[in-house]
């Protein structure tokens, strides 16, 4: 059963992170199209991705990571390196917010984006992702 787990537990963090990546490029896409039926199409393209991936991708990760560490309780609770993972997943959550707050502001006209700031964003969901594989695989061995 926790080999299923598991198996969740990474197909949800593909969906959540690659459709945090391909709605922050699409936003990035966004901030400079200027015809108004292009733009409509990137808004829509931009919730496609965060709500039809990126979300349930999200929730699975969630879901069945609690259902790991539950599954052994007495191992996962004392590892650091699951304490570092669950801080950069914390922080992950809130660049999947940030990244959801800005898609529906900019759509909806409410404040204005620069590439510069969408790709600053995109840079930072890669380095978080990227933490959490190595605090999660090599961190597994180095850091128990």
């Amino acid at each position: 059963m926790v080999a299923w787990t598991l198996v969740v537990h990474i197909f949800g963090m593909v969906f959540w992170v690659s459709g945090l990546l391909v709605s922050t490029v699409v936003l990035s896409c966004h901030t400079q199209e200027t015809a108004a039926t292009a733009r409509e199409a990137l808004a829509g393209l931009e919730r496609i991705f965060l709500r039809g991936i990126a979300d349930p991708g999200a929730l699975l990760t969630l879901l069945a990571g609690i259902a790991l560490v539950a599954s052994n309780k007495s191992y996962y609770l004392h590892a650091r390196w699951l304490h570092i993972k669950m801080a950069l997943v914390a922080i992950l959550i809130g660049l999947h917010w940030i990244v959801g707050a800005k898609c529906k502001s900019f759509a909806a006209g409410r404040i204005s984006l620069q590439r510069h700031q969408v790709n600053f964003l995109l840079g930072a969901i890669v380095v978080v992702f990227l933490l959490i594989l190595i605090s999660t695989l090599p961190g597994e061995v180095f850091l128990t």
